[in-house]
């Protein structure tokens, strides 16, 4: 008996050590549940926020109005408000996600194309989380109030762009 529950734990930890060893190539709904929440409220582009009606007054003066979709992807239709600035839409017209590759557009904590990760750990702190995606090198953060996220993608340690989604996007 007690040979067994020997075998049982030592598997138990085998397997605990696996999955953390692996955790970074888990999918982003696995990060989000585990991960430690960090505040994200003031986060927007341009002053526009996750949630906001593409179809508003306020982007179709800023922007003009988009009707050509830059990508067809199932489930959202994604639009370039101007280089560098992509976002997605659900069904109802709601933001969804934005996608950044302009080089000068700062995050509200000052991040921006090229930066360091240590700088984004510096600004956002230590509840992140790392995980892989088409061989890029990612690093999280989820505001588990609001049910949203950032992501820095990294190439070579350093932010190539960064996507501010709501939980829900796959």
């Amino acid at each position: 008996m007690r040979r067994n529950i020997i075998i049982f734990i030592t598997i138990g930890i085998l397997l605990l050590l696996t999955v953390f060893s692996f955790n970074h190539t888990f999918s982003r709904s696995y990060h989000h549940t585990f991960t430690k929440t960090t505040d994200l409220s003031k986060e927007n582009i341009e002053g526009l926020f996750l949630n906001d009606d593409f179809y508003s007054e306020e982007i179709t003066k800023k922007y003009g109005k988009k009707t050509e979709q830059s990508r067809d992807v199932t489930g959202y239709d994604y639009y370039e408000l101007r280089k560098g600035i992509e976002v997605a839409t659900n069904k109802s017209g709601k933001i969804t996600r934005f996608n950044i590759t302009d080089r000068n557009l700062e995050t509200v904590k000052v991040i921006k194309i090229g930066d360091k990760k240590e700088d984004v750990i510096k600004a956002y702190g230590k509840n992140h989380y790392f995980r892989l995606e088409q061989g890029v090198d990612i690093i999280g953060y989820v505001d588990k109030k609001r049910d949203i996220s950032i992501e820095f993608w990294l190439f070579d340690d350093k932010v190539e762009f960064y996507r501010l989604d709501n939980k829900l996007m796959k």
